[in-house]
């Protein structure tokens, strides 16, 4: 079943209905068949990810329905140069003007992706290439559902793998790092061990840990890669393919409620806080920040605590506005808009940090 693809090529791929049905639809029962022969054929990875590609430009370009027989036509005409074949001349092939043009526009667009999409031609640094370049038998988990796939690695660490994700592991850490490879976006909760490194490869970065939880979204198709840490400490840095405009930020270390993006555009790499600091404290102690007519620097210092963030304050500005309050589990910013606009008081992000101002109290 599996043995009549092996030896195809990127223009045989995109010729198969089961493959544009995959790509186009998402059907599951083909998603099933095409994933178990990347297992048996894992050679074919490249073609395959290169045919995908191609089809998901060609169905943008045009706005006919996309049936196998359209897909052979235009490989056709690709292959023979008949590009400039007037439309009369081909019985059968009967369409009105606008749809014609509609399918000329996919013939140019499928002429230029194939002689683009070339086995030469894969991006340094994608998730392919990694996998390739890896020299070892990986195992591959890939996410064809709407739900995320929970993932429990060999030493036990777990993986929430989002959909239309991939990633790839051994089926042992027997070397010096815990290696992985990632396409999309997921949650890892790492087993801490201090000897072993967890690391992952996810496109342009990579992402190194002893046992901590973080996301990770490197989809290829977005602007970004983005990389936050819930809980423990992260080393992010830029993989060796890819050249970092910033040289003194080559690499970054996160710590609880920060992220590091990098921007393929520019090709630099940032650290700042994520959109929703949230609680970094046990329940127990979170209980614990109550407060009866505090001054509002002692609150300051505990929200530090609570989010694992540096408020950065005038503790003589505030030093006479007092507060009653206790923390629940809002996000920082949900707690700073209440406590701002009771003392009117203002505050800003300025990378990690947060910045607050205002006037004393009476």
């Amino acid at each position: 079943m599996f043995k009549k693809f092996a030896g195809y090529s990127v223009e045989d791929i995109v010729k198969e209905e089961k493959f544009i049905n995959w790509v186009k639809f998402s059907d599951p029962e083909e998603g099933l068949f095409w994933n178990e022969f990347l297992k048996m054929y894992p050679g074919q990875r490249d073609i395959l990810d290169q045919a995908r590609q191609i089809v998901i430009q060609l169905a943008v370009a045009s706005q006919l329905p996309f049936d196998q027989e359209d897909v052979q036509d235009i490989w056709l005409k690709i292959e023979s140069g008949m590009l400039d074949e007037p439309i009369n001349s081909r019985p059968g092939f009967q369409l009105g003007w606008k749809k014609w043009v509609a399918a000329a526009s996919v013939i140019l667009v499928a002429g230029l992706l194939w002689l683009n999409y070339q086995p030469a031609k894969v991006k340094a640094g994608t998730y392919a290439k990694l996998v390739e370049k890896a020299e070892i038998p990986l195992k591959e988990v890939v996410n064809t559902t709407s739900e995320p796939v929970k993932i429990t690695l060999p030493d036990q660490s777990i993986v929430m793998l989002e959909k239309n994700s991939r990633l790839s592991y051994v089926n042992n850490f027997e070397g010096k790092e815990r290696k992985v490879f990632l396409s999309g976006d997921a949650f890892f909760n790492v087993t801490k061990n201090p000897d072993k490194p967890f690391v992952v490869y996810a496109n342009e970065l990579v992402t190194k840990v002893l046992g901590t939880s973080f996301r990770i979204n490197a989809f290829e198709e977005n602007k970004e890669v983005t990389v936050s840490v819930r809980t423990g400490r992260v080393f992010v840095f830029a993989n060796q393919d890819f050249r970092i405009a910033n040289s003194e930020k080559k690499e970054v270390v996160l710590i609880p409620n920060q992220k590091a993006v990098f921007s393929r555009k520019d090709e630099t790499l940032s650290r700042s806080l994520i959109d929703k600091p949230e609680v970094i404290v046990s329940q127990e102690e979170l209980l614990e920040r109550s407060f009866s007519n505090a001054p509002l620097p002692d609150i300051f210092e505990a929200l530090e605590k609570v989010y694992g963030v540096k408020l950065v304050f005038d503790k003589e500005v505030f030093a006479n506005c007092r507060l009653t309050t206790s923390l629940g589990s809002e996000t920082l910013f949900e707690r700073l808009d209440i406590i701002c606009e009771a003392v009117e008081a203002n505050y800003k992000v300025v990378g990690t940090d947060i910045m607050i101002d205002g006037k004393k109290c009476n």
